[in-house]
């Protein structure tokens, strides 16, 4: 189906970083419902080394991969993704060296993130006024 094709090449699109030869075969979809379901997923080792974690995937696996799609109403709404049966061989990351000014940045960003996300809730609040009727 020509349709199966296009959402799997998307979905390699986005999962292709962390996932093996994804394909055709292991994708079930419900169109009406939201589903699309990926079974029997084998996890490439690379999938966590742009997280600079101090461990990386050796083997790994996942039985079941759910994305609920809001088809009819995809700007608006997230799309929730749901893993069973994960299952992951992780070993020491040796080649990640601990980088104290990246993590001082990082923190940095999120509390900036979090500020922001304040003042905004506050300028909409203090937009509607006191005595906004809907």
């Amino acid at each position: 189906m020509v349709f199966e094709s296009l959402v799997a090449d998307l979905i390699n699109k986005y999962l292709g970083d962390f996932v093996e030869n994804l394909d055709r075969s292991q994708l079930k979809i419900g169109i009406w419902g939201g589903d699309v379901v990926l079974q029997n997923l084998d996890l490439k080792e690379s999938a966590l080394d742009d997280l600079d974690l101090p461990v990386k995937i050796k083997a790994g696996h996942i039985g079941k991969l759910t994305l609920k799609i809001p088809w009819k109403n995809l700007y608006t709404e997230s799309v929730v993704a749901s893993i069973d049966g994960l299952y992951a061989l992780a070993v020491p990351n040796v080649a990640i060296k601990y980088n104290a000014e990246k993590e001082e940045k990082a923190k940095q960003e999120s509390k900036q993130r979090k500020l922001l996300q304040i003042e905004e809730a506050k300028k909409a609040a203090t937009d509607k006024g006191p005595y906004h009727c809907r």
